[in-house]
């Protein structure tokens, strides 16, 4: 079921009738809602524009110098939310007048803009590991009568059981489902922009416009755009790496590499084009060490030139 754009809108700002908000709640209901990931991913760009929030690809520890010691924070989720006045679908408050629906919504924000972990504890009970540079949004009524989070960035989840509610995750076209489980899902870590989504335990559905599937614990599946790797096997310890205050590498590519330090660090490293992008990486870093000493531990080996343009901004050429 396909949903006009315009009729979106009109129920997002509360100016449409009874009748074309239940059209616009069954359409909701649906598994794949593409018209309106696209109106989220809109507004939400929106948002920061007016509200000033930082981009995940931005400066980190502005001013700092030396080595940044790394470190696992932990605390209650109303110490790092900031609420946001947002019309969204999920309904908080509905009053007919004449015929019209308003609406009273709100999203809260989860943002993690440094290099320490945040766990988040949901008002159901499921717990989320946020990893640095990264934001998880869910509607300000969330378990009222469902469970939907937006990832951008790299997030664990322990989702508590509840047969009535599943857990979702939305990350770009790409919804992840779960009843009760564990399972980690990152957007930033491939060159290609990728999603990478892997159980630990329990059973996830995985689902998008193209395809779904069901996930077995210890596997993993990685989406781009409309097409995806069949479930694989992984690495537990090089995906989990994060969460346990590392920074691991196993026989990785060069350009996920470093797009996996853009993502962990909120900088930019630009890659000239002569620079082969398939040589292999291996090692393990200690999490927030200083980005400088990575890139050159990998300079050392294989033998390209690093320079630093700004204070957030790296370029990677072919050594003369």
């Amino acid at each position: 079921m396909k949903i006009d754009k315009q009729l979106l809108e009109r129920y997002f700002k509360g100016d449409c009738t009874a009748a074309e908000a239940e059209q616009v709640a069954a359409y909701l209901d649906q598994p794949e809602t593409p018209e309106a990931d696209e109106w989220f991913d809109n507004i939400y760009e929106e948002i920061e524009e007016e509200t000033k929030i930082e981009p995940l690809v931005s400066p980190a520890g502005k001013g700092r110098k030396g080595a940044v010691v790394y470190s696992r924070w932990y605390s209650v989720a109303a110490a790092v939310v900031v609420l946001l006045g947002v019309c969204t679908w999920l309904l908080q408050l509905r009053q007919r007048n004449g015929g019209k629906v308003t609406l009273a919504l709100t999203w809260d924000t989860l943002t993690n803009n440094d290099r320490n972990i945040k766990l988040m504890t949901m008002t159901d009970g499921s717990r989320v590991w946020l990893a640095p540079h990264s934001r998880i949004v869910y509607p300000y009524n969330y378990n009222d009568t469902s469970r939907e989070v937006w990832l951008q960035g790299e997030a664990f989840f322990e989702v508590a059981q509840d047969p009535k509610k599943s857990f979702s995750v939305h990350t770009g076209k790409l919804k992840t489902t779960a009843l009760g489980t564990s399972f980690n899902i990152s957007t930033g870590n491939f060159a290609d922009s990728s999603i990478q989504v892997s159980l630990l335990d329990g059973k996830i559905a995985v689902i998008s416009e193209s395809f779904s599937l069901i996930l077995k614990p210890g596997e993993m599946i990685r989406y781009g755009g409309n097409n995806y790797l069949k479930p694989v096997a992984f690495n537990v310890r090089e995906v989990m790496d994060w969460k346990n205050g590392k920074l691991v590498f196993d026989k990785t590519s060069l350009e996920d590499v470093f797009a996996k330090l853009q993502s962990r660090y909120g900088c930019n490293i630009v890659m000239d084009k002569t620079v082969k992008r398939s040589y292999k990486v291996s090692g393990v870093f200690r999490a927030g060490a200083p980005i400088e000493y990575i890139l050159e531990a990998i300079r050392y080996v294989h033998g390209f030139r690093v320079e630093k343009k700004d204070e957030n901004t790296y370029e990677i050429t072919t050594a003369k």
